[in-house]
């Protein structure tokens, strides 16, 4: 009788039904070890340490403490696609330049774009953020949406009732992103400038490569490596990022060296910890504070494991030789019952269906993609509808001994982030966790912003 009852159980089991059943149940294991059940403690502490944010309203930001308005990199990190952080980021940058004096926000955007977004916010030129944000519809990313895009207009009407000294400026420091955009800058600085003479005919092979588009920007990183040195034959390296008597060969300088990061072997964080140091020093930013929203990767001041060892933009910032060591403090979003824009282009014509950009919830810290340990704990203790801050290295906290928050397991290949030291907790990666709930995703900007065409 039991061998019958072991066949007829193997045959279940091997049967597609049976396939599908075990992979379901398979799965519910999983999704319930990855995020983990409640803690009493924990939410004890949480209780006590957050605060509800509500954008449009007089919000307090009481949670932040003497030690949190010390630092003077401050870092909003996100899983790109949902609503509510363009929100928040809007609220934190405001109270940030009233609390702390942050003129500079910290972009997710390279030197170029930077440059043309701060004309806008002088000018109000409404082209000139249509042009920026054309390069991120062509590359299909989530930045390209509307609610960035008024986030943009809103920065700029806070500016404009704030005394010119206070106004916020836009910091860009991420590789090159973009060929129209570098090339229209380096248009600009010819026009305003001009190239030594010396260099006019290299320059003019490199305008030309780069107005092929995003496919030559390699080869025109070599070219811009073979101009940098001809520079550097009757000009001192040291001097070129310096402010003072040179400052005004900085953009250029700072565009070719760009270039010559272009390789795709590159490490992106590394670059954007170059451009940061680099850009510091050219304006004489070492004593100013910076703020500005990231992915969430890019926000983690620990070295992480994906495939193999990485290290994260803040974490250079933490950890090596700059004006800001030690000076960083990150809050990093999770979300829950919440849709997010994913880039249709992206993913297979199946799940796109043919559009640049579609909503779902993948993307939530409770599954059925990504899955965050000791997510439960902050869904506990907060409401519907709510964007709530957590300091999670208060006293007594829990997490302070805790690995809880820190890992974020992903069931797609090399997507999951597990501190590259097993022993870490999760406060050495970020202080404060932030939970949004109910988000709306963002809206895909429209071929026709106002003021422009985003095909400019």
């Amino acid at each position: 009788m039991k061998k019958i009852a072991r066949k007829i159980l193997l045959a279940i089991v091997l049967t597609p039904p049976g396939l599908l059943i075990a992979g379901t149940i398979a799965y519910m294991l999983y999704s319930l070890l990855a995020v983990g059940g409640e803690s009493t403690v924990h939410q004890d502490y949480l209780k006590k340490n957050m605060e509800t944010i509500r954008p449009g309203a007089s919000n307090q930001f009481g949670l932040f403490d003497a030690a949190f308005y010390a630092n003077k990199i401050f870092l909003l990190g996100e899983a790109h696609g949902f609503a509510m952080p363009q929100e928040l980021d809007y609220e934190l940058l405001q109270h940030l330049s009233q609390k702390a004096g942050v003129r500079h926000y910290l972009a997710e955007a390279d030197y170029s774009q930077a440059h043309f977004l701060n004309e806008y916010l002088q000018t109000g030129d409404e082209q000139l953020l249509a042009f920026v944000f054309s390069t991120w519809v062509r590359m299909n990313a989530q930045w390209g949406n509307k609610n960035f895009y008024d986030k943009i207009r809103r920065i700029r009407a806070l500016n404009q009732s704030l005394p010119p000294a206070r106004r916020i400026r836009i910091v860009g420091v991420d590789k090159i992103q973009d060929a129209a955009v570098t090339h229209r800058f380096l248009q600009q600085l010819r026009q305003q400038a001009g190239f030594r003479a010396e260099i006019a005919p290299r320059m003019d092979t490199l305008m030309q490569l780069i107005a092929s588009g995003n496919e030559a920007l390699a080869a025109a990183g070599a070219v811009a490596g073979k101009l940098l040195k001809e520079i550097k034959e009757d000009t001192k390296e040291d001097t070129l990022s310096q402010s003072g008597a040179v400052r005004e060969d900085f953009p250029l300088i700072h565009t070719l060296r760009n270039l010559t990061y272009y390789n795709p072997n590159t490490n992106r964080d590394s670059v954007m910890f170059l451009n940061l140091k680099a850009v510091t020093r050219a304006f004489g930013l070492e004593n100013e504070k910076l703020y500005g929203l990231w992915g969430f990767f890019h926000t983690l001041q620990i070295p992480m494991k994906r495939e193999h060892r990485i290290t994260p933009f803040a974490a250079h910032i933490k950890n090596e030789a700059s004006p800001f060591r030690n000076k960083v403090v990150s809050l990093n979003i999770y979300a829950l019952d919440s849709e997010n824009m994913m880039p249709g282009k992206q993913v297979p014509a199946a799940i796109g269906k043919g559009k640049p950009y579609f909503n779902t919830s993948w993307g939530n810290s409770d599954g059925p993609l990504v899955f965050v340990n000791g997510i439960e704990d902050l869904k506990a203790v907060t409401r519907e509808n709510s964007i709530t801050i957590f300091r999670l290295a208060g006293q007594n906290s829990p997490y302070l001994g805790s690995p809880k928050l820190a890992q974020v397991k992903v069931l797609i290949p090399g997507q999951s982030l597990t501190p590259d030291n097993e022993t870490e907790i999760v406060t050495a990666a970020f202080q404060y966790a932030v939970l949004i709930r109910n988000s709306k995703a963002l809206e895909p900007l429209s071929e026709q912003p106002a003021g422009g065409t985003v095909n400019d």
